[in-house]
């Protein structure tokens, strides 16, 4: 049978039951809100036979990119693939690109997820899925211009349109058009306080704008509407980035400890944010004591995964901070077995990991042979600008323990003129040994 969800877009499922039900499941994850898994055991339960609830299972399992959850998402995709002779084309549309982003084909699914919004624009879970590939994939323009096409026929009337505004004012923001991305994103706040992705834009927006008290403010007076989202230990990681370059490292390692440290979670996303706070401690100078150590059990189940450079980067960090080079070892052969270099994003992803391998081996030469040539091009590895700013301070370091005065020089240089409002503690650290020079 055919029932329309709240947007109208019809669906091929067995009782109307599961259409409410599955509507509340998008949005969750749309939405980072409520448990997604368990409200789609719902809609299953109602209808196992229902093919979009199952993609969107299988979206779920391989969004973080892990290959420990893809076992779950094939099994999604296989109870989709046995109802593919009813569907509508939205509907078999959905299966084909949540197969090609299974299969590692990221331009591919990204273009299928745009079809789809091409000639269904109120089909949020698509729009969605675009978005996190574009994000995914770096590729900031993408970010910005999907929203943008779809916002042609959103407006308040349609469910959901705060959360289309939350995702262009990201786009807008990677994009460097902060006063739209600010506006946007307020906007989405505004219509809905739980808008976590929203108060996220709008939290870097201040960052890359060096307004860290402001960053501060705006996430404590928000977070009654992401402090129980699925993003809350992300966001938590942004008020740590204005935290420490405002200079405050004790409150820094407060969040750190009380918020970015989660016993409930230990996905990649999570991981990620850990580390990429103990290792900007680090390139401080600041003794995070153990915190490493805790870290890297929860990295060692997935060392061979090699799937998805930015988590690759991040799990070897972790291991050389923690003094597991085995474990380093492991993940960097798997790199060299398994990334494909005719995809820009591993061959990318293979400079700046085989750089980084050698920067925490105290090879700093070929680290800044290995980083210099790719480090423009490092959007390709995924992430936002914030995020990768690990790879820019990193390379900056690099240069000046090589004693690459003129090198490092000129990164500072461009460091300083880029965020010339509030320089990062970074940026201050490195300025006062080259200074000494």
């Amino acid at each position: 049978m055919v029932f329309a969800d709240r947007r109208g877009l019809l669906l091929t499922v067995a009782d109307s039951r599961a259409v409410e039900i599955f509507d509340r499941a998008v949005e969750e994850v749309v939405g980072f809100q409520g448990d997604p898994v368990v409200t789609l055991s719902r809609v299953l339960e109602i209808d196992h036979q229902f093919v979009l609830a199952h993609c969107l299972s299988a979206m779920m399992n391989i969004i973080g990119n892990a290959s420990s959850r893809l076992d779950e998402a094939k099994l999604s995709l296989d109870e989709a693939r046995q109802s593919i002779d009813v569907l509508t084309e939205r509907e078999l549309l959905h299966v084909v690109a949540v197969e090609a982003w299974f299969d590692f084909k990221l331009d591919r699914a990204s273009n299928l997820y745009q079809r789809i919004s091409f000639d269904y624009p109120y089909d949020l879970m698509a729009v969605f899925a675009g978005h996190w590939l574009d994000f995914y994939c770096g590729d900031a323009q993408s970010l910005r211009g999907r929203i943008a096409r779809a916002l042609g026929t959103w407006d308040e009337s349609v469910p959901g349109y705060h959360w289309l505004l939350g995702m262009y004012a990201f786009g807008l923001e990677e994009m460097g058009q902060y006063r739209q991305a600010e506006s946007y994103g307020r906007q989405a706040v505004e219509l809905n306080s739980g808008d976590a992705w929203g108060v996220h834009a709008v939290a870097h927006v201040m960052e890359m704008e060096g307004r860290l008290e402001e960053g501060v403010d705006w996430l404590k007076a928000t977070h009654p509407g992401w402090g129980s989202s699925n993003i809350k230990i992300h966001n938590w990681w942004h008020q740590f980035l204005f935290l420490i370059d405002l200079g405050d490292f004790d409150k820094a390692m407060q969040v750190y400890d009380d918020h970015l440290v989660d016993p409930e979670r230990n996905d990649v996303e999570s991981l990620i944010d850990r580390v990429s706070a103990l290792a900007r401690l680090s390139l401080l100078g600041i003794d995070v004591d153990e915190r490493w150590s805790t870290i890297v059990p929860l990295w060692e189940a997935m060392t061979e995964d090699a799937r998805y450079p930015f988590n690759d980067l991040h799990a070897l960090l972790c291991f050389h901070y923690a003094g597991r080079q085995q474990s380093a070892t492991v993940l960097m052969n798997a790199v060299e077995g398994q990334y494909d270099r005719g995809i820009p994003m591993m061959m990318t992803g293979r400079s700046v990991l085989i750089g980084v391998d050698a920067f925490c081996k105290g090879h700093n030469a070929d680290s800044l042979q290995s980083l210099l040539p790719v480090l423009y091009k490092a959007n390709r590895i995924g992430g936002s600008h914030a995020q990768r700013d690990l790879i820019q301070q990193i390379v900056l370091e690099v240069a000046i323990r090589d004693r690459q005065w003129s090198v490092a020089r000129c990164l500072l240089a461009e460091r300083t003129h880029l965020r010339e409002a509030a320089t990062a503690a970074f940026t201050v650290h490195a300025a006062a040994r080259i200074k000494q020079i």
